[in-house]
């Protein structure tokens, strides 16, 4: 059965603009994230950005963690300050409180990782 049935609208074709990023290795503003998914979409509907957030968290949740997989959600950032939003590290997994140049290190770390791994092998 396909991960993505029960998946929110969206989520595949996210996935897939976000496996391109990383196999060239650049961040996705939310805008540019969801103009990339209506160009992937059978109806070429563009999707509001917000919207995204949905996908995006569906991927680091049901994809990314479980799997111990680099989250791929890291490519996705904000077009004014290019960092990721709020929502980007799920509640429960902040651990301990670290500062804002913490986290800011931590999330640079993932991008790396979103970028070295092989996400063409992998097999959903």
């Amino acid at each position: 059965m396909s991960i993505w049935i029960d998946a929110p609208k969206n989520s595949a074709e996210t996935y897939k603009v976000l496996t391109e990023c990383a196999a060239y290795m650049y961040t996705i503003t939310y805008e540019d994230l969801a103009n990339s998914v209506a160009r992937v979409r059978r109806d070429k509907k563009r999707p509001s950005a917000v919207s995204l957030s949905r996908p995006l968290g569906f991927i680091r949740d049901y994809i990314c963690r479980p799997k111990g997989l680099p989250w791929l959600n890291a490519l996705a950032v904000n077009k004014q300050t290019f960092l990721p939003g709020d929502s980007f590290i799920p509640p429960g997994a902040r651990g301990r409180k670290k500062s804002p140049e913490d986290e800011f290190l931590w999330w640079r770390g993932m991008v790396l990782q979103v970028y070295a791994y092989p996400w063409d092998q992998l097999k959903l």
